[in-house]
């Protein structure tokens, strides 16, 4: 009974140092401060990049047909794309354009080249561009525009001339003829 009695003291002893180094332990555990919550950055719009455009024009200078027949303004949707590339001294993107011409309709598909070195000397954008397209037969156009950021709006006075191959001609019989025109197109960025 001698050895029982020696054994329950001997644990009764024991039993509170051992819940001693446990709650020891417990205040030694330092908590963390959560870390703080960060907002990842925005995902880019599916848009960006792109911008929609208002053209109006007049032309100032017809082909033989439209010395006869005259010349009506010209009117069009220009879609800019974000997808283009540094080429030397030249930034080339890429346009689509819907317009309605002197009682045409057509599609073209536009490259811009603004150039750099011009750009810095006058004080604002200059832009060359050209495209193929199609109004009554295949069109290619060409000029040069001058841009006003105003971000988000874009206002580009320009001057273009356009040759189609068959619009001066009947079904039968085309013929091709031109223009130059002189316009702005007003673009939205979005």
């Amino acid at each position: 009974m001698k050895r029982v009695s020696l054994i329950l003291m001997v644990s009764l002893l024991a039993v509170p140092f051992i819940y001693a180094q446990d709650e020891e332990e417990e205040e030694i555990v330092v908590a963390l401060p959560a870390p703080a919550a960060e907002e990842a950055p925005a995902a880019p719009s599916a848009l960006s990049g792109f911008t929609v455009g208002l053209n109006v024009a007049m032309p100032v200078i017809g082909g033989e047909f439209y010395a006869e027949s005259g010349m009506d303004p010209v009117f069009g949707i220009v879609v800019g794309t974000p997808f283009g590339l540094p080429l030397g001294p030249f930034n080339v993107g890429v346009n689509v354009g819907i317009e309605s011409a002197n009682g045409l309709t057509g599609v073209f598909g536009i490259l811009n080249a603004n150039i750099d070195a011009l750009s810095e000397k006058v004080g604002f954008p200059v832009t060359v561009f050209g495209g193929v397209g199609m109004l009554e037969g295949m069109g290619i156009i060409g000029g040069a525009s001058w841009d006003y950021p105003m971000d988000p709006v874009i206002i580009k006075p320009y001057v273009r001339a356009t040759v189609t191959t068959g619009a001066a001609g009947s079904e039968d019989d085309p013929a091709s003829t031109g223009w130059i025109q002189v316009g702005a197109m007003v673009s939205y960025a979005l």
